[in-house]
């Protein structure tokens, strides 16, 4: 049906995009034109010819399809910039109301921000609490060592009523409000530009490194990314991990570090390099990796990788290239690499062989996981075993320990404890390892270097060959 001003009613325009397998998430009309917008899809032409032919025989003659890669949708570091990206003049389908929510909180926003003037410091809210902060300036509501209490509770009453304003008749979507002058250890986004643009120095130091853009999704939960069908991105966000253990490793001394920067490449693909050093005794082995890959967090990664490692006492090099998989089963994990390794200076026939491994991870919780398998390669065949926790601490939502173990041919063995430190906006140990970094491929190439210098030191006595 087509409305008096010339636009198909919202009901029209839902009813038409609901029967259409695609991951639209939002429509609006700006003008005489209804903006659709997708997440990023396969065969995209077919699908914009389908929706504009659905839509033009309905009599909605002028649309404009919009496809939305997970970089732009994580991207906006404000609600006002989401708002202007997706809600138009009038929102005709927002199957999750995350898009017209998104507007409600703007609307208050800008109210409370005019309210208030130069008392405020910025507006931001907390998705998973679903709190909306209002950060305050101390100094404007302070009279010698005393806050202004009648001056905190207007302002507190003039939030409420700008919030209650905003989402009438939808009280119930209305968030928590908290009035304050800090902010949580929680993933915020700005409510307004003018948040991210000016914070002031010392609030700077203190919360930039809990605020963080949020993807669409996380935003008002994971309704949106169900209601729109749409597959999360291979890699949620840019990440580092810094790692680092010691133990012992065939009765001596051990210790490994290491570190990994993951990047998506599209809304599909991602690439992770990887660098680190092990040291056995006084002998050094250092080494690097790279990895491309694809994923879906929901059920598994496919990827390439290589990586490289050399030891120093004996001048052993392997280097190994090979594919990985990944199965996500709820709270189960499979693991899995294969290839071939070219080595120089190893023990016995050549050095060049086939290796393989083969994982098992269990999350007993979302921070706590016990993955367990082995490894083989030519007369190198070894089992382990391995448990990480992360307690979820405020101050370091990151950090995360761990134990490992190892037993190999030859008597080889390794028993190392360490720390893992992950870069990035708060998550769980389990979305941190199947929506962030693969897993490594220098661990196993470490262990097999690691034995063989058992093997040459047995047979040499310490000494060079």
């Amino acid at each position: 049906m087509i409305a008096s001003s010339g636009r198909a009613s919202a009901a029209a325009v839902s009813a038409i995009l609901l029967d259409i397998p695609a991951p639209i998430f939002a429509a609006a009309w700006t003008g005489e034109t209804l903006f659709v917008h997708l997440a990023a899809a396969p065969q995209r032409r077919a699908l914009r010819t389908r929706i504009t032919a659905a839509l033009n025989e309905a009599g909605v003659s002028r649309v404009r399809i919009r496809f939305h890669e997970g970089v732009q949708l994580s991207a906006p570091k404000s609600l006002e910039r989401l708002v202007a990206r997706f809600a138009g003049d009038e929102i005709v389908y927002d199957p999750t109301g995350a898009v017209a929510r998104s507007r409600s909180l703007v609307t208050a926003g800008r109210e409370v921000r005019a309210a208030l003037g130069a008392k405020l410091t910025g507006l931001y809210y907390a998705p998973r609490l679903r709190t909306f902060y209002v950060a305050l300036k101390a100094a404007s509501l302070a009279k010698g060592e005393k806050l202004k209490v009648g001056a905190l509770a207007e302002i507190e009453r003039s939030v409420a009523a700008a919030m209650t304003a905003a989402f009438t008749p939808a009280l119930d979507e209305c968030p928590a409000i908290r009035v304050g002058f800090g902010l949580p250890a929680a993933g915020l986004v700005a409510v307004d530009v003018r948040s991210v643009q000016r914070w002031s120095t010392r609030l700077a130091r203190s919360i930039r490194r809990l605020w963080k853009p949020v993807t669409l999704a996380a935003l008002f939960g994971a309704g949106l990314a169900a209601g729109a069908q749409a597959r999360e991105p291979a890699v949620s966000e840019t990440n580092l991990k810094l790692s680092g253990s010691g133990g012992v490793a065939d009765d001596e001394s051990a210790w490994t570090a290491g570190a990994a920067l993951t990047a998506p490449l599209g809304q599909y693909t991602g690439v992770q390099l990887e660098g680190g050093a092990a040291g056995v005794d006084d002998d050094t082995i250092w080494g690097a990796g790279v990895h491309l890959f694809t994923r879906d967090p929901d059920k598994y990664l496919l990827g390439l990788f290589a990586s490289y490692a050399k030891e120093d006492d004996f001048n052993l090099d392997a280097t190994r290239i090979g594919a990985e998989a990944e199965i996500y089963m709820n709270q189960i994990s499979i693991l899995a690499q294969a290839g071939y390794q070219f080595s120089d200076g190893f023990a016995g026939v050549g050095g060049d062989t086939a290796f393989g491994s083969l994982d098992l991870r269990w999350y007993a919780t979302d921070n706590f996981a016990i993955t367990a398998g082995g490894s083989f390669a030519q007369d190198q065949n070894q089992g382990h075993l391995m448990a990480e926790f992360m307690p979820g601490f405020s101050a370091l939502p990151g950090l995360a320990f761990n134990v490992k173990g190892v037993i190999g041919e030859n008597d080889f063995d390794s028993v190392m404890g360490g720390i893992t430190f992950y870069f990035g906006s708060p998550a769980s140990l389990k979305d941190r390892q199947r929506k962030q970094d693969p897993d490594t491929a220098l661990y196993n190439l470490f262990n097999s270097v690691q034995e063989q210098r058992q093997k040459l030191n047995a047979m040499y006595g310490g000494q060079h060959p």
